[in-house]
Parts: structure tokens; C-alpha cells; sequence
């Protein structure tokens, strides 16, 4: 069966201060981009979707038009977040500045995804066996009838040495989400993570799972994306830093039912430039055990 890895990689990167999308961790200049790709068709993903933001489109075409032609047996499609995509009736106001937002991201793919897809953020190392994981469920919630699927992390797993970080925690139960808590400021304390949610003081046990945006869909998620986007315009269309996100378009998915797989697997990324050193770090001792070649492409 074919199936689908939409890369977000449209993000500016404000915090980061330059695009980690396209920054090198690897020896031979590979970004994380490039790990994750490995790893997906690994997997068995067939077909990558990369959302671009318009700064970045020439970028990805030069590299990745030319690696796929000449050593990937991969279908690959680079998608712009046009502004204009999906507004229907509404005209587009001179205030907003910003994208609309991850959920409207993916809508803009629509016409490029033809099966069951996930969804990763491009400058998130999400570790091999998460791509497995997430193809697992893709495949199961085809047979089930379930519109969406996760695979959730270790909350130790997913810290930074750097300071508080805000994860999505999941209440689970027999592999079915039933909640999902945006928490701030979690940090290791002993055998405990403590955060803050809803402004009071919060713990965590070690083991704890976490959303980290690896999420699958049935591509009938589409339908759904098109009637919420319509109602969120017609709520916000004058408010310039309202965002449609893919969050809660899972959020509204629960009472149906979502999928959870989870995954021993750590997750790293770069929020800040203080991040860069160690995951460069913890790649090149992957590299060191085998998990990837000296030279990715190659």
C-alpha cells in the first residue's frame, strides 16, 4: 500500500534565530530533514510531500529533485502555503502577516496526498523506529474505520538541557487517546517532571507518553479540514494572529476515536541555537553505531 510523508517546513525559526530546516547537523552537511527522510523510507513510505514556505521552495527543489531522480525510488512533491488556498468566499485581509496555521498546512497538500499520510515537523529528529510506528498505525486505523492516529513519546525522553520546554500530555488507555494537556516549563526534578498547566504546579511520573506532532491520517481527514477551516474563517477572518492548527483538529478527533502507539525512542530538536551542538552530538553517535552511514546520500 502506498503511503504519504508530509514535512512541515514552512517555519521561520524566530527563536532559533536562522532556518533549522535546512541548518547542517550532519558530517556531510545533512540536516535533520535528511534524517528523517532516510528513516521514513525506511519505513516504507512511497511518496514525501514537502510544505515549503516560499523562501525556501528553490532551496528544497535544488536538493531533493536531484537526489530523488538519481538514487530514491520515491515520488516527492514540494507544496507553497499559498495564503489564498481554501478561502472560499472570503478575501484575504491586508492584516494577516502570518500563515493561517498547521491545519491550514496540510489543506493546502490536499491535491498532492492521494492515501493515508503522517505529519512531522521538518526540524524534529523523531528516531527510526518512530517511522515504523506511525506507518503501524496508519495501516490499522485503515482497517478499523479511525480517522486519526499518534505515536506518543517517554516524557524524559523529549527534555531539554536548556530549560522548560511545553509538551502535549496524553492521557491514554488501551491505546486510545482520551485527553490531550498542552503543558509548560517541564523540567526533570528527580524521578518526577514537574510543568505548569492552566498556571498551577503539575507532576509527571517517568514514562509519562507525550504528543510530539508525529500524527497520522486517513485522507478522507480532508473533508474535516476543508469544513473547520470554512468556520474558523468565518470566526476569525479579521483576526491577524489567529492560527487553524492541527492540534485541535486532533482534539475534535478523540470523541471519535485516536489511535496511540507509543515509542521508546528519543526525540530531540532545536529550539534554541544552544540545541545545535547537542544534536549534532547525538547524531554523530548514531553514526558511530551504525544506526546511519557517514554520508547519508550516498
Amino acid at each position: 500500500m502506498p503511503y504519504t510523508l508530509l514535512i512541515m517546513a514552512g517555519g521561520m525559526g524566530s527563536r532559533y534565530g536562522g532556518l533549522k530546516q535546512v541548518d547542517s547537523f550532519g558530517p556531510n552537511n545533512e540536516s535533520i530533514l535528511d534524517y528523517s527522510i532516510h528513516d521514513a523510507l525506511k519505513a516504507g513510505f512511497t511518496k514525501i510531500v514537502i510544505l515549503s514556505s516560499p523562501k525556501l521552495e528553490k532551496y528544497f527543489e535544488d536538493k531533493y529533485l536531484k537526489i530523488f531522480k538519481n538514487k530514491i525510488d520515491c515520488d516527492l512533491d514540494i507544496v507553497i502555503q499559498d495564503p489564498n488556498y481554501g478561502l472560499g468566499s472570503h478575501t484575504l485581509p491586508k492584516s494577516r502577516e502570518k500563515p493561517w496555521g498547521t491545519g491550514h498546512a496540510v489543506l493546502c497538500c490536499e491535491n498532492f496526498i492521494n492515501n493515508s499520510f503522517s505529519i512531522i515537523n521538518a526540524d524534529d529528529f523523531y528516531g527510526r523506529e518512530a517511522f515504523f510506528k506511525i506507518l503501524e498505525t496508519l495501516k490499522y486505523i485503515e482497517k478499523n474505520n479511525i480517522q486519526s492516529s499518534i505515536v506518543s513519546y517517554l516524557i524524559e525522553n523529549t527534555l531539554s538541557e536548556f530549560g522548560g520546554v511545553s509538551r502535549g500530555v496524553c492521557e491514554t488507555e488501551n491505546n486510545t487517546l482520551l485527553s490531550i494537556k498542552e503543558t509548560h516549563e517541564l523540567q526533570e526534578n528527580d524521578n518526577f517532571v514537574i510543568g505548569k498547566y492552566d498556571n498551577e504546579t503539575v507532576y509527571h511520573k517517568l514514562g509519562t507518553q507525550v504528543a510530539m506532532n508525529l500524527i497520522g491520517f486517513q485522507k478522507t481527514i480532508f473533508e474535516k479540514l476543508n469544513n473547520d477551516f470554512s468556520i474558523f474563517l468565518s470566526d476569525n477572518i479579521n483576526d491577524p494572529k489567529k492560527e487553524f492548527l492541527i492540534p485541535d483538529v486532533v482534539n475534535d478527533l478523540i470523541e471519535d476515536k485516536v489511535h496511540v502507539e507509543k515509542t521508546d525512542e528519543s526525540w530531540f530538536g532545536v529550539t534554541y541555537q544552544e540545541d545545535k551542538k547537542l544534536v549534532t552530538k547525538k547524531i554523530k553517535e548514531l553514526i558511530e553505531i551504525g544506526k546511519y552511514p557517514n554520508n547519508l546520500w550516498e
